[in-house]
């Protein structure tokens, strides 16, 4: 893919994801912005509506079907080459269909996480993708995805799959219990997450073997986390037998436990092959010989850019204005919210009608209250 134009790129992701669909009107760029959020532009092929581009905002589509678009809208580092006048469509790609004498947009959507970004040489973006927030992002996301096709099986919602069919029958007869129920599946959940979210990583280099990784480490985590459930059977409440099977951890449990490594990220280094230069595999950055990360450990390649302040190369926001909790030690307070710069203080006071009381006949009067109240916004 290294030899082709954006253009030729473009066209290519068009073919795979909304084929059939108009390539002429397809000019877009794909960006990936790591934390949990992607984002994507593209040429609009609808015209705009006169009096809205005057204001700077773009409608498409016909009345009852407006969909508003920002012009110079860009998340992801700075394109070399602008995009195409006069519309940029923010979050989507969009192909044309005819609907009486209207032409209306259709969001195509976009594949997850995608790889391609148009100024991906740039090294601030590159400090993004290969951060502790990537590795994250990725762990989380194929553990989400085994996690709901796992859930989806055990529920009888889709035809290729089902419960445990492994969890039957006596399973430990001298502790006096055996498989019963529906234990839920989660070798399949792993293996259709691993066919579906790993088939991205095709580039042999090292950002494929730490998002592989990283993929891993999220199904691993979800596996360990599974849980037996038992269910006591006998007379009169007694425990003579016990059914038990296998039940699906909380995905907000997954969440929480991803975090922790998150805080405890490993950063590593490829080790290329002495043969063919590419990356074989990943060990700890700075340790001796070639020690190897755990297989639940998140990893990364670059340290992550300063979120604190503001930086369009790398899409922070930075946290100047953010409004934050000025009594609360977590990351939400203001001592870690606001990066050290401190925090002012406002103070408000809201007027509203309050005890009101409806008299006959027919009036409804009402009390004036006011409420004083602080908030706190980062310097």
């Amino acid at each position: 893919m290294s030899n082709l134009s954006k253009e030729d790129v473009g066209e290519r992701l068009c073919s795979d994801v909304c084929s059939p669909c108009h390539r002429a009107s397809f000019t877009g760029h794909v960006a990936r912005f790591t934390g949990g959020i992607q984002a994507a532009d593209c040429a609009a092929a609808e015209e705009p509506d006169a009096a809205s581009s005057a204001e700077g905002v773009v409608v498409c589509g016909g009345p009852g079907r407006q969909h508003h678009l920002q012009q110079d809208t860009w998340i992801g580092p700075p394109a070399k080459s602008p995009l195409p006048e006069p519309a940029r469509c923010h979050h989507h790609h969009w192909r044309r269909r005819a609907v009486g004498h209207q032409r209306v947009p259709v969001p195509v959507p976009l594949r997850p996480l995608e790889l391609f970004s148009p100024g991906g040489e740039d090294r601030l973006w590159t400090r993004v993708e290969s951060s502790r927030e990537a590795a994250f992002t990725y762990a989380i996301t194929a553990a989400g995805v085994a996690h709901a096709v796992t859930a989806a099986c055990s529920q009888g919602n889709l035809s290729q799959c089902g419960c445990d069919h492994d969890k039957q029958g006596y399973h430990n007869r001298e502790e006096g219990w055996k498989w019963g129920g529906c234990s839920a599946d989660v070798k399949y959940g792993v293996e259709f997450s691993r066919r579906f979210v790993d088939a991205r990583e095709i580039k042999k280099n090292a950002r494929r073997l730490m998002n592989l990784h990283n993929n891993e480490a999220g199904r691993k985590i979800l596996q360990e986390r599974t849980k037996l459930e038992c269910k006591c059977h006998g007379v009169s409440g007694s425990c003579t037998t016990r059914t038990c099977w296998i039940t699906l951890p909380k995905l907000r449990e997954i969440g929480y436990l991803l975090k922790e490594r998150y805080s405890e990220a490993v950063q590593v280094e490829p080790v290329r092959a002495s043969r063919l230069r590419q990356p074989s595999f990943l060990r700890l950055k700075g340790a001796r010989g070639y020690q190897k990360p755990r297989d639940t450990d998140l990893v990364y390649l670059e340290r992550s850019p300063n979120y604190c302040e503001e930086d369009a190369a790398t899409g922070s926001t930075g946290t100047r204005g953010r409004l934050c909790n000025g009594t609360s030690t977590l990351t939400g307070g203001c001592g870690v919210m606001c990066c050290g710069r401190g925090y002012n203080t406002h103070h408000y006071t809201r007027v509203r009608q309050c005890n009101c009381k409806f008299h006959w006949c027919c009036v409804v009067k009402c009390s004036t209250c006011s409420e004083k109240s602080e908030v706190f916004t980062c310097k």
